[in-house]
């Protein structure tokens, strides 16, 4: 009955136990044609659920689940974050492997991923942040993050940045990585990230350029960053 999973956000379909995060705070176990409801993080005063947040993906690998969330912990923006938190498979909360400034409750992104060797991957937007954080290699907004969730303390790695809002990323057998980011007014882009472990990260271009179109006068060549493999424009100003 999809009519009960309100605002679905992602799927998770490993194994014989699938899972599903919905943007009001529930996290569904799916199996053998029966559900429940495994966590509803409504229940926390921190979790935020506005704009574009709220419960935003879940990934499970081996006996965990990952799940990532926005959360605010005072009345300001500036204490708006987003957060990826680990529990066991009877959920059981067993630490908090990333936590970001996000700045804002948009262009948060926030979808998780595995590849095939364990390693955790999270989609960071760039919070409307006006500073150009996408281009800055010391902020972790507007990138693609790798987690090695083996690790006691992960410090996040950026494989890609330069992005604007990756609102979904998937990756397939081969560990190649698809991106869907949201261009401003003008380009939708899809990006394709076919070594995930090459020496230096990706540049997508933003805010320089939005898909392949030039939007600011910067030094940054087209050359140097990584073309879309496919995108569209839309004709009236407005994103879609």
């Amino acid at each position: 009955e999809v009519g009960i999973y309100g605002e679905v956000t992602a799927f998770d379909l490993k194994g014989d136990t699938h899972y599903l995060s919905s943007r009001s705070g529930k996290l569904y176990e799916l199996k053998q044609g029966l559900s429940r409801v495994l966590l509803d993080l409504s229940e926390d005063q921190q979790f935020l659920n506005k704009d574009e947040v709220g419960l935003l993906s879940v990934a499970s690998n081996n006996e965990l689940i990952y799940v990532s969330y926005a959360i605010q912990e005072d009345d300001n923006d500036e204490s708006m974050f987003l957060v990826v938190d680990e529990y066991t498979k009877k959920m059981r909360k067993t630490r908090r492997v990333a936590k970001i400034n996000t700045v804002s409750s948009s262009h948060v992104a926030g979808t998780l991923a595995f590849d095939s060797f364990g390693k955790l991957y999270l989609s960071v937007g760039d919070g409307r942040d006006p500073e150009h954080q996408p281009q800055n290699l010391q902020s972790l907004l507007g990138k693609i993050l790798r987690i090695d969730v083996s690790q006691s303390d992960p410090e996040p790695e950026i494989v890609a940045y330069g992005l604007r809002n990756p609102w979904k990323i998937s990756i397939d057998s081969e560990n190649r990585m698809f991106i869907g980011d949201c261009g401003e007014a003008t380009i939708e882009s899809v990006y394709l990230l076919d070594d995930l472990y090459r020496a230096t990260p990706y540049n997508l271009g933003w805010p320089v350029f939005e898909g392949t179109e030039r939007v600011t006068d910067d030094m940054l060549r087209f050359e140097a960053t990584l073309a879309p493999i496919y995108e569209y424009k839309h004709h009236n100003g407005i994103g879609i």
